[in-house]
């Protein structure tokens, strides 16, 4: 039988503010985007509740966002001061889940296609507690060749790559370790700032290009006591996001 998996949509994320003047919406969930200038949370709510993969869809986010979503998903809650808070109060309804499937909101162009392949791979490698997308440059770059859509990426001895919108976890890291998987989310665009999080060893590998993922997956369990985390390659719209006007402008060309 297929394994559903339950969502906590993180929606709370504020834009800064060249995106908010552009957009004129205080909230990243609020921007309409589109032709029928739909509200971007829209698109990945219906993403996730066509995925074979998911089940209950939990939105974490303020007022604004619950009363517009709320007659969409399974349930609606106030997101935190922080991160750590939002993930904290998020997790509290699905803390006896063995996975769950942590999602922002600013990645309009991922569809149940992507949700499904990155389930897939993971349900491919059984028994770790946290799965965390990588996407190779170059079928990033092939698939958004616009320089106003450009990401930053890793450099490893298997090449480069860029970090996801997505992440499968155990929520029991998140009881013991929110604080770090905030880092993680925070970090996620910045290489160099991730590999330090992770130690003066693999800052080190990192800054002398001879870091390998087998590297990244052997630190997890040190960082996060025991809990064992694999990388999975995966389709570049779960790594494209909205930042700034100019990432609004270049994926207007989409729809």
């Amino acid at each position: 039988m297929l394994k559903k998996i339950n969502v906590l949509l993180l929606a709370g994320g504020k834009n800064k503010i060249s995106l908010r003047k552009f957009t004129g919406k205080e909230n990243k969930a609020l921007i309409e985007i589109g032709p029928h200038r739909k509200p971007m949370i829209f698109y990945i709510i219906e993403a996730l509740k066509k995925s074979k993969y998911t089940d209950k869809i939990i939105v974490a986010g303020p007022e604004e966002v619950q009363k517009l979503v709320k007659d969409t998903v399974y349930l609606t809650i106030s997101d935190g001061q922080t991160i750590p808070d939002t993930l904290k109060l998020g997790i509290l309804p699905l803390k006896k889940d063995p996975l769950i499937l942590i999602s922002t909101c600013d990645a309009p162009l991922i569809t149940e296609k992507h949700i499904d392949s990155f389930i897939k791979e993971c349900y491919g490698w059984p028994g770790f507690d946290i799965y965390y997308p990588i996407i190779d440059k170059e079928i990033y770059q092939q698939s958004y060749p616009s320089s106003d859509l450009r990401r930053i990426y890793a450099n490893l001895v298997e090449g480069n790559f860029t970090g996801g919108n997505i992440l499968l976890i155990n929520p029991r890291i998140i009881t013991d370790f929110a604080d770090t998987i905030n880092d993680f989310i925070y970090f996620r665009k910045h290489p160099l700032k991730m590999a330090r999080l992770l130690g003066a060893r693999i800052t080190t590998k990192y800054l002398r290009k001879y870091l390998s993922i087998q590297d990244l997956e052997k630190k997890i369990p040190e960082l996060l006591r025991d809990y064992k985390g694999k990388a999975i390659l995966s389709p570049p719209e779960i790594a494209l996001d909205i930042d700034k006007p100019r990432h609004l402008k270049a994926l207007w060309h989409n729809y």
